[in-house]
């Protein structure tokens, strides 16, 4: 008789399930420099191609992330079953402009480059606010 084995609940939910059961996966790079007309965000995912690739712009960051799939042989019938692995959740400052952002993916050199302008409308702004009296 072959004996069960429990594992306990605080292991199974540190497991990092998407690495473990797709046998690991390399590290990413992300590397941001800023230059005269904003920021430049460069990402090296090995085996990662342009369609694998997200970003999102939620409230005042940049979420990147890549898809993978959740499991090494898909069973029939769930072909595109796959979760979202987090390269990184860049803060965007408040003089950069949201709605400009451009990525492109250089497919020789495997590098995703988004390009973050600055808005410079409002760089340097300033208000002067008179209190009112009640």
């Amino acid at each position: 008789m072959k004996a069960k084995i429990e594992i306990p609940q605080d292991i199974i939910t540190a497991i990092d399930y998407a690495n473990t059961t797709n046998g690991g996966m390399s590290e990413p790079t992300l590397a941001v420099q800023q230059n005269e007309e904003g920021y430049e965000v460069k990402v090296k995912k090995a085996g990662v191609s342009a369609d694998n690739f997200g970003l999102d712009v939620v409230n005042d960051r940049l979420w990147v992330y890549h898809f993978v799939d959740l499991f090494a042989e898909r069973p029939e019938g769930l072909d595109n079953l796959k979760t979202a692995h987090t390269i990184g959740s860049l803060f965007l400052p408040n003089d950069v402009n949201v709605e400009e952002i451009v990525a492109r993916f250089d497919a020789q050199a495997n590098v995703l480059k988004i390009s973050i302008p600055f808005n410079h409308a409002k760089r340097n702004f300033r208000r002067h606010i008179d209190i009112e009296k009640w």
